[in-house]
C-alpha cells in the first residue's frame, strides 16, 4: 500500500505557509457547516465537530488526495436522519449512539471493500440513479429546513410530512427568524454570483476574491451572532445555544445485535453514497493537477475516517466539495492543511465553544439551503429518457420514491431497476447478419448497409454481447430463427467480435449447438474469437473439433468460403 500517507507526504517546507493558511480558512468554514449538518442529521450540534476532528486526522494519514477535506455533508446527514429516525428519538442518547454505530459500520464496510479491491461496487449506483437521488435529497433537505428558516421546529422524513407541516410552519413563523433567515439567504445567493466579481472590480485579486466569496457563510454566521448578542428583538428566535466544550472522547458504541443487524443495509448504502461523493471530489481535484484517482485507496481512507468518526461519537462523513475547493483555492499543497484544520477546530471546541451560543438557527438553515438548492437538477432525466428509456424510468422512480417514501427506499429501488434493466438487455443480445462492404475487408450489419455483399449458402451472424447462462436460451432461439429464414444455408459463420466473456454454460451450449447443426447438414464456423474467450473454450475442450473452422477474421472466413478477395491493394 504505497499510497498510504501520499497526501501528507506531499508536504514540503516551502509549502507549509500556504498549507497553514488554507487549513485555518477551512476551519472557519468547517465550524458552522459541522454544526449545521449535525442538526440536519438530528444530532446535537457539537457532534458535527466530533465527526470532523478524528476523520481529518485519519484521512490526512491515509488519504491519497492532497486537498480533499473530509467531514459531515448534507446528503450523508439526511441519510443518517432518515435511517435513525425509525429507531430512536432524534437528539436522544440512543440516537447519538446509533449514529456513531452507523458511521462505524459504514466505515468498516468501505475499508474492507477497498482492501478487497471491490471499487467496482460504486458502479452499481448508475449515473441516472445517483442524479435522481441527489436531486430528491436536495428537495427533502430544503423542505426540512423551511421550519428552521422561520423559527419553527418541523420534523418529518418525506415530502408528504413536510407538506403536512406547512400550516403549522406558517402559523408559528417568527419575524426575527424570518429576518435572519431571509437576510442570510439573500446574502449567500448574492455572494455566490456577485461577490467575487464585485471584489475584483474593487481591485481585489481574482484568487482572493473567489476565496472570500466561498467563505461567505462565515461572514453571515459571525454577523448574525453579533447582532443577536446585542439586540434583544433579533434574539427572540431559536438560537444555537451553548455547544458542549471539550474534545471528543473515544467510546465504543453500545448496541445490541438487533441494532447492528438493522443498520447493516443502511450502512452499506451510506458507504456507497459516501464513496461516490468522495471519489467525485477527489477526481475533480486530481484533474486540476493532471492526475488520476484509484478508487480502492480512497475507499480505505474514507472507510478508516468513518471508523474514526464512529469511535469518537460522530456520524458518517465523506469528502466535502465546498470545503475541498476552498482548501485548494486557499493554497493547500498537502494534507498538512487538514492537520491545521483539525487543530483549529479542536482549539475552538476547547476555548471558544460558547462563542456561537447566540447564533440563530435560521442562519444555519440558510447555510444548508443555499448550496443544497443548487443540487436540484432534473435535466439528467430528459437526457436519460432520450438515451435509454430504462434509465429514464430508473431516474423517475428513484426521485419519486425518495420523496414519497424515503431516500433509502428510493436508492434501493433505483439500483434494482437499473440492474433489472441491464439484465433484461443483456438477456436478449443484439444479433446482426453481416455482409462485406464492396471493395473492402469490412463487414457490417446488412440491415444498416443493404448494399453489403452476401455469399450464397453462407450466413454470417454476429452476437453483440457476452454469452452466459442468462442469455443463452434467447441467443439459441434467435440463431435457429435466422437459420429458418435462410433455408438454403450450408454454413453458419458465427462472428464473436462482440463476445467479451463466456461461462461454463456457454461452453456446453456451443458443443450442443455445433452437434445439432451438424445433424441438419449445416457447418458451424467461428470467426474473430477474442483471446480470453478462445482460451476458456480451449481449456474446456470446446475447440477440439474445430480444426479448420476457426478463423482470425470475417474476411478469412469469407475467402475460405470462396468469396472474392478485396479489389484494392495496400
Amino acid at each position: 500500500m504505497s499510497w498510504v500517507g501520499a497526501g501528507l507526504a506531499a508536504a514540503r517546507r516551502a509549502s507549509l505557509p500556504t498549507d497553514i493558511a488554507a487549513g485555518a480558512v477551512v476551519a472557519l468554514l468547517l465550524v458552522p457547516q459541522g454544526l449545521a449538518y449535525a442538526l440536519l442529521a438530528g444530532l446535537p450540534a457539537e457532534v458535527g465537530l466530533y465527526a470532523s476532528l478524528p476523520p481529518l486526522l485519519v484521512y490526512a494519514w491515509l488519504g491519497p488526495s492532497r486537498e480533499q477535506s473530509v467531514g459531515p455533508m448534507a446528503l450523508t446527514s439526511l441519510l443518517t436522519a432518515a435511517t435513525l429516525s425509525r429507531f430512536a428519538v432524534p437528539g436522544s442518547a440512543d440516537y447519538v449512539a446509533l449514529a456513531a454505530l452507523l458511521a462505524l459500520l459504514s466505515g468498516a464496510m468501505l475499508a474492507a471493500l477497498g482492501l478487497a479491491r471491490a471499487g467496482f461496487l460504486a458502479d452499481f449506483l448508475s449515473r441516472p440513479v445517483l442524479s435522481a437521488f441527489t436531486a430528491a435529497s436536495a428537495v427533502l433537505i430544503v423542505a426540512s429546513q423551511l421550519g428552521s428558516l422561520v423559527g419553527v421546529r418541523a420534523g418529518g422524513a418525506t415530502l408528504t410530512d413536510f407538506v403536512a407541516a406547512l400550516p403549522r410552519i406558517v402559523d408559528g413563523a417568527r419575524l426575527p427568524a424570518l429576518a435572519a433567515g431571509g437576510a442570510t439567504l439573500a446574502w449567500l445567493w448574492w455572494a455566490r454570483r456577485r461577490l467575487a466579481p464585485t471584489l475584483v472590480r474593487l481591485g481585489v485579486g481574482q484568487g482572493l476574491a473567489e476565496l472570500v466569496a466561498r467563505t461567505a457563510p462565515v461572514w453571515a454566521v459571525a454577523a448574525a451572532t453579533l447582532v443577536a448578542a446585542r439586540w434583544p428583538w433579533f434574539a427572540a428566535q431559536p438560537l444555537l445555544g451553548p455547544v458542549t466544550a471539550g474534545l471528543p472522547a473515544p467510546v465504543w458504541p453500545a448496541a445490541s445485535f438487533a441494532a447492528v443487524e438493522s443498520l447493516l443495509l443502511p450502512a452499506f448504502f451510506i458507504a456507497m453514497v459516501n464513496l461516490v461523493q468522495g471519489l467525485s471530489v477527489a477526481q475533480w481535484l486530481a484533474v486540476r493537477r493532471g492526475e488520476t484517482v484509484e478508487p480502492e485507496p480512497e475507499m480505505v481512507a474514507l472507510g478508516a475516517a468513518n471508523v474514526a468518526s464512529g469511535l469518537f461519537g460522530g456520524l458518517p462523513v465523506t469528502g466535502g466539495l465546498s470545503r475541498s475547493v476552498v482548501n485548494a483555492e486557499a493554497g493547500a499543497q498537502s494534507q498538512f492543511a487538514s492537520l491545521v484544520t483539525a487543530l483549529a477546530t479542536a482549539a475552538w471546541l476547547l476555548f471558544a465553544a460558547g462563542s456561537l451560543a447566540t447564533l440563530p438557527l435560521a442562519v444555519l438553515a440558510a447555510v444548508i439551503v443555499v448550496p443544497v438548492a443548487a443540487m436540484i437538477d432534473l435535466s439528467p432525466l430528459s437526457r436519460a429518457w432520450r438515451a435509454d428509456r430504462a434509465d429514464g424510468v430508473a431516474f423517475a422512480a428513484t426521485f419519486a420514491l425518495s420523496l414519497a417514501v424515503g431516500v433509502d427506499v428510493g436508492v434501493v429501488a433505483g439500483v434494482l431497476l437499473s440492474l433489472g434493466a441491464w439484465l433484461a438487455k443483456s438477456g436478449r443480445p443484439h444479433l446482426a447478419e453481416l455482409g462485406r462492404l464492396p471493395g473492402s475487408e469490412h463487414f457490417r450489419n446488412v440491415a444498416r448497409h443493404p448494399h453489403a455483399e452476401r455469399l450464397p449458402g453462407h450466413l454470417f451472424l454476429r452476437v453483440d454481447d457476452s454469452l452466459y447462462f442468462g442469455n443463452l436460451r434467447r441467443v439459441d432461439a434467435d440463431l435457429w430463427q435466422r437459420l429458418a429464414e435462410r433455408p438454403g444455408t450450408r454454413c453458419l459463420v458465427l462472428s464473436m467480435s462482440g463476445v467479451n466473456r463466456v461461462d461454463a454454460s456457454a461452453v456446453d451450449w456451443l458443443l450442443r449447438f455445433d452437434a445439432m447443426l451438424a445433424a441438419r447438414g449445416v457447418v458451424l464456423w467461428l470467426a474473430e474469437v477474442k483471446g480470453p474467450v478462445h482460451d476458456l473454450f480451449a481449456r474446456a475442450g470446446a475447440l477440439d473439433g474445430f480444426d479448420g473452422r476457426l478463423f482470425l477474421s470475417n474476411q478469412r472466413a469469407w475467402q475460405a468460403a470462396g468469396g472474392a478477395t478485396a479489389d484494392y491493394a495496400i
